[in-house]
């Protein structure tokens, strides 16, 4: 049986491997000799045609890459207007709140440049001709003493831009003038003034004072030339501040060179004779990196959509609509391609122009290279042609004698070891593990076997590892239960019995830890502090982090809360979160101090949900009015916001995370803020706490149904019931 299996397969396999390789000889000869031939006149074709669309595709992708040049370079100097306007907005915003609240500040004097020098980034103060008439009166004395307050944030606005010349200042609506300059090429000598800027310069004469208030906005100004600059010209963008009343009380404004928008106008151009440019909403171009005739910018400028050369009109006429697009213009009679794209924020418009000779050229060198390497590829395949017929012809003789050798081989080796293989399967499916098949065939049989060999070996593994990795997930479990008591055993339990007032505080996480916590304590015998958080993320990090923010907060609100108020606590509090954040975690955290005595409570929102105020009275529940503060952690030296209300006997607060207003159901529906409110104002909210929370909670797990829960859930109540003397 053996030797007429082993004869079988030696017949079989010669005939069908001599059949297959003469049959597949002849085939790629005749192939071949055909495809000499419709190579040569397909190469031909393909030239002609390639060229033609390697000449075609060039020019679009040329078309294509200068508006997309075009729109991301409007978006880079956009950009950095940005940045200008978001600087004055907070710095409007700042004054604003100190001319609001002058009382809650402490005066600060600025440098009188009359009587003493001014140094680089620092802040100076001059009075218009209208106070050096009259003096200075109390409310103007007490308001500027109030805006001095604002150096702090001019020098580190003004570092931005330190390396050029700028500045920062804020003009008053009675002709004062504050002022933080940079100017970097003289640091250490002391700032040079006029006459006239210290005793005739008033701010509200200015046009950046001026349009700005027009506006009622923050507004861009256009450019002007400055003698530190050179051909580099200064431009910039004010906004108004208001006092208390919500009346225009003066500008803030920031000027600053444009020299890396210049710098990027001038890197734009494509080719060494093609050039960019500005436009403004007037139909003038502001600068250019090109000088033109028919683009006249700086002194001699002019509405370019009057020019009298059609195309170019048209072209400036969907700048300044602000369209962005590619079309072929002339300009001092030569004729360019040119892509335009708007730059909304201040009403500008960016272009860059090619030389249509420049586009012609790179099309033509793309067509001749094209050609040139078909030509070389039917050059390279009839010498390869040759090639091949002669070693097939050389090779067909020698490997029809070796593979019949190989084959007669082949047939008597591949019966031996199928018969070994199949004995020690046998064995080894019986459960005997410990069998080795010993098969050296160089070949997939042998590789059968070595997996036969391996696998027995692992199933041996698996079975004398398997109760040590039953064990370990174990230990492993009641390590994480270990974590969750631990976690739980933090967060406070035992809620105080008071007639004062009345609090209650629940915590479920998603996972065995979490990042929700809650805390509640006394600061002194009169304030009581509470704190609702979220930590970003689930499980073992965010409780890490949610230990280390809890500690942090608990810290700084007993150190430095009497001595430097609430908002002060959280910023020092995310200072030191900051301070080794390399994971870049964030809190989002509500913290307040109610006074038991007054009622009074006072607050910081530091990016968390805004929490539900019920108020006896009305018997109606509403959403507290919170800033939109930072979150804590990633982020330092930030400011947060302060707020106070005052609590009423029987008014509650209910503080609440997100794992409440997103929870999810099946259908990943959330459970909303709208809902909540809705809920509250149904049920009876002057009951006790714990069946108040649980109420909410079981209106949130009838939202949620059969869906697991997806985040942790915080739920803290606190009602005041009036000062401890008062029930007495």
């Amino acid at each position: 049986m053996r030797w007429h299996i082993q004869k079988r397969l030696l017949v079989l396999v010669l005939a069908a491997g001599i059949l297959s390789f003469l049959t597949l000889s002849g085939l790629s000869f005749y192939g071949m000799t055909i495809m000499r031939g419709e190579m040569t006149e397909l190469g031909d074709k393909l030239g002609k045609a390639g060229a033609n669309f390697t000449e075609s595709l060039m020019t679009y992708q040329i078309k294509q890459t200068l508006g997309e040049l075009a729109v991301a370079r409007a978006g880079f100097i956009e950009q950095k207007l940005y940045v200008i306007r978001g600087d004055i907005v907070i710095l409007s915003r700042t004054i604003t709140r100190l001319m609001s609240n002058p009382e809650n500040y402490k005066p600060v004097k600025l440098i009188n440049p009359q009587f003493e020098p001014v140094y680089n980034l620092q802040t100076y103060m001059t009075y218009g001709p209208e106070i050096k008439r009259n003096g200075l009166t109390p409310e103007i004395e007490r308001e500027l003493g109030a805006i001095g307050n604002i150096r702090v944030l001019l020098a580190p606005i003004e570092r931005t831009f330190m390396q050029y010349p700028s500045s920062v200042y804020i003009g008053t609506k009675h002709g004062c003038f504050i002022c933080c300059p940079s100017f970097p090429d003289t640091p250490n000598a002391p700032k040079p003034f006029t006459e006239s800027e210290l005793s005739d310069y008033d701010p509200r004469t200015r046009p950046w004072y001026q349009k700005a208030v027009a506006a009622n906005t923050p507004v861009f100004f256009d450019l002007y030339s400055h003698a530190n600059l050179g051909k580099y010209q200064r431009f910039g963008c004010s906004a108004p501040y208001y006092d208390a009343a919500g009346n225009v009380a003066g500008v803030v404004g920031m000027d600053v060179p444009n020299i890396e928008i210049y710098k990027s106008i001038d890197e734009t151009a494509v080719g060494e004779n093609g050039f960019s440019f500005v436009m403004n909403g007037k139909g003038e171009v502001i600068f250019s990196s090109h000088e033109s005739n028919d683009l006249r910018s700086n002194e001699n400028k002019y509405d370019v959509r009057t020019s009298s050369e059609k195309t170019l009109a048209a072209a400036a006429k969907k700048m300044v609509d602000g369209q962005s697009g590619i079309m072929p213009v002339l300009v001092d009679g030569e004729e360019y391609l040119i892509a335009f794209a708007p730059m909304k924020s201040i009403g500008w418009s960016f272009a860059t122009l090619t030389p249509r000779k420049d586009i012609t050229a790179a099309a033509d060198n793309a067509k001749n290279y094209f050609f040139a390497q078909v030509d070389g590829f039917i050059s390279r395949f009839q010498i390869e042609w040759f090639f091949i017929m002669l070693v097939s012809a050389v090779l067909l003789g020698g490997l029809s004698y070796v593979f019949w050798l190989t084959s007669n081989k082949l047939s008597a080796r591949l019966v031996k070891p199928i018969h070994e293989l199949s004995d020690g399967v046998r064995v080894i499916a019986s459960g005997n593990f410990d069998k080795k098949l010993d098969i050296q065939t160089g070949d997939e049989i042998e590789h059968l076997a070595t997996c036969f060999n391996a696998m027995s070996a692992e199933l041996k593994t698996y079975t004398a590892n398997l109760t040590k990795v039953t064990a370990e997930k174990e230990r492993i479990a009641t390590e994480l239960n270990v974590a969750t008591e631990i976690q739980r055993g933090m967060l406070p339990k035992d809620f105080p019995a008071r007639a004062d007032f009345e609090l209650y505080a629940t915590m479920k996480p998603a996972k065995e830890v979490g990042g929700d916590f809650y805390d509640f304590y006394f600061i002194d015998e009169t304030h009581l502090a509470i704190t609702v958080a979220d930590v970003s993320g689930k499980g073992i990090p965010a409780a890490l982090f949610m230990v280390i923010s809890k500690t942090v907060l608990h810290n700084f609100m007993v150190s430095i809360h009497n001595r430097e108020g609430l908002a002060e606590v959280v910023a020092a509090a995310n200072d030191k979160l900051c301070a080794n954040n390399e994971a870049m975690m964030f809190v989002t955290v509500f913290i307040g101090v109610l006074d038991l005595e007054t009622g009074e409570f006072t607050y910081v929102n530091a990016g968390h949900n805004p929490p539900v105020v019920y108020r006896a009275e009305e018997n109606h529940c509403d959403f507290l009015d919170v800033k939109k503060n930072f979150v804590m952690g990633p982020m330092d030296e930030i400011p947060f916001v302060e707020q106070r209300t005052t609590f009423k006997r029987g008014d509650m607060i209910f503080i609440y995370t997100d794992g409440v207003t997103e929870a999810l159901n099946v259908a990943e529906e959330e459970y909303l803020p709208e809902r909540l409110i809705k809920f509250m104002n149904s049920t009876n909210c002057a009951a006790d706490l714990k069946t108040l929370l649980k109420n909410i909670r079981g209106d949130v797990a009838a939202h949620v149904g059969e869906a697991e829960q997806s985040d942790d859930i915080t739920m803290f109540a606190l009602r005041f019931n009036g000062s401890r003397g008062n029930e007495a």
